[in-house]
């Protein structure tokens, strides 16, 4: 799709009314065309965040595990109701993680001393090596993969798409 084609189908404005089923479906497919690329991008991302990789360990964790344990470990006592809170996932989503990563001893918990339902969650001296680990990890792969996107396009339009990225996903998120 050109620039043009964008301006004239996808920025137009939709009216309302008696427009034929004809009419319908090829504007239809217009916009789909243009949003497969998002869609396409999601599901290769949420299939790469579920893929494991090794973050220089040798023990394979998915990006979601990883990101958790970080989470964890630079917000020490955190518990999985404020994990699910800045996740956007549901308790028992988080707590599923959460039993991994015990399993895996790279957290412990210790129970509220005010509260039997509620525990607070702490790397073990494992689970801060992997945070370490992951951090270089990504400092690395966000460089090199940043690299790659600039021999294409500009500074100014890797910046843009960030803010782009930002706008979407508030726009996502109902305010409530």
């Amino acid at each position: 799709m050109n620039l043009e084609t964008f301006k004239r189908e996808i920025l137009d404005t939709w009216i309302e009314g008696d427009e034929s089923e004809e009419f319908v479906n090829e504007k239809y497919a217009i916009i789909d065309a243009f949003a497969t690329n998002l869609y396409d991008f999601v599901l290769t991302y949420y299939n790469y965040m579920n893929r494991r990789k090794d973050y220089g360990l040798g023990k394979p964790l998915t990006m979601v595990e990883v990101h958790i344990l970080t989470d964890i470990g630079d917000n020490p006592g955190t518990t999985v109701t404020e994990l699910a809170k800045k996740w956007k996932k549901t308790s028992s989503a988080i707590s599923q993680t959460v039993r991994s990563l015990l399993k895996l001893n790279y957290i412990r918990r210790e129970n509220s001393t005010t509260d039997g339902k509620v525990f607070f969650l702490y790397v073990t001296e494992e689970g801060a090596d992997m945070v370490l680990a992951h951090k270089k990890y990504d400092i690395i792969d966000t460089i090199k993969t940043n690299k790659k996107l600039a021999k294409k396009f500009t500074a100014e339009d890797l910046f843009l798409f960030n803010e782009i990225l930002k706008e979407y996903t508030d726009l996502l998120n109902p305010k409530l």
